[in-house]
């Protein structure tokens, strides 16, 4: 082969394996969240559920896997840690923001805090599930 030609063919082998690697899903923990110094977006709760429900594909492109802090007050939550642990953020009846911790911080997180106490978290957004809830992922206390 000619050099430029192999050049050439590892350039686009390159690409390919770069595009397959673009992810449909953020990982459920992800500790790069440890490191965001400034988030992408800061909203409330309320703000990011109501993006989705105008326009969910728009609302995905701009927010997907990107580091946001998102406050408001807390609807429920579940600290047990043998399960997923999340704090849920309710908006219109049963859909809401689901915010699923980092495992690494999750004691942390629960600790003392009560439904109806407002909290800011940091996480990276997945986008709507099924229950058209908005999910987040690995979430901290910025």
């Amino acid at each position: 082969m000619i050099p430029d030609m192999r050049f050439s063919l590892a350039l686009v082998v390159t690409v390919v394996l770069l595009a397959s690697a673009c992810a449909e899903h953020v990982p459920e923990q992800d500790l790069r969240i440890l490191a965001v110094a400034t988030p992408f977006a800061k909203l409330s709760a309320d703000d990011l559920w109501k993006d989705f429900q105008r326009d969910p594909s728009a609302a995905r492109r701009q927010y997907f896997g990107q580091a946001i802090d998102v406050s408001a007050e807390i609807t429920s939550f579940e600290a047990n840690l043998a399960k997923m642990p999340h704090i849920f953020f309710g908006q219109s009846g049963t859909p809401g923001v689901r915010a699923r911790l980092l495992d690494d911080r999750a004691a942390e997180t629960v600790k003392e805090i009560k439904v109806g106490d407002r909290i800011t978290l940091r996480c990276f957004c997945e986008g709507l599930d099924e229950k058209q809830d908005v999910v987040l992922k690995s979430c901290i206390r910025p």
